[in-house]
């Protein structure tokens, strides 16, 4: 399959589905965030008897919180089997042992955009998670130096801890 066509919706394989369109929006992302040099931030919500459904760009300036709110209310009036979000983020790799800052941000004291420049990094950032449990995050470093903007190095993380699929 080129990378650049949609991938089929697999009634009977949804999950298998669902990681081809993971993949497919990571290389749409990248691809667009090198032209454009910035990713808006997107959702995009998928049943599982048809596959995609909708687009919803998020609005620049809205708080994570009403977004989270949003996608929660989007998941129980639309029955949504999964949701796919492209968005630029900053990230904090926490340190093992005890991290304090870590902590913090977990428990919403701080945020990570609050962190000193040499504590965090800019990541292009897509989030999918499903009602089956699975959940990945697909992320490429935003470099930025010398007036030009490139994508670093990539990072996987499977098992992240839902955050659309869980009771409020």
């Amino acid at each position: 399959m080129n990378p650049t066509d949609k991938p089929p919706w697999y009634l009977n394989a949804p999950a298998a589905s669902l990681r081809k369109w993971a993949e497919y929006l990571h290389g749409q992302a990248k691809a667009s965030f090198l032209k454009d040099k910035t990713q808006t931030h997107i959702l995009f919500y998928f049943t599982a008897d048809k596959g995609m459904i909708a687009v919803a760009p998020v609005p620049a300036g809205i708080p994570p919180a009403e977004v989270n709110a949003t996608v929660k209310k989007a998941i129980q009036q639309r029955h949504l089997y999964a949701v796919i979000s492209l968005s630029e983020a900053w990230v904090y790799f926490h340190n093992p042992g005890h991290d304090h800052t870590a902590f913090q941000i977990r428990h919403g004291e701080m945020d990570v955009s609050d962190l000193r420049d040499e504590d965090k990094s800019e990541h292009l950032y897509v989030r999918m998670e499903s009602q089956d449990g699975d959940c990945v995050v697909l992320m490429d470093e935003i470099v930025r130096a010398g007036g030009r903007v490139e994508l670093g190095e990539s990072t996987t993380l499977e098992g992240e801890e839902m955050r659309w699929f869980t009771p409020a």
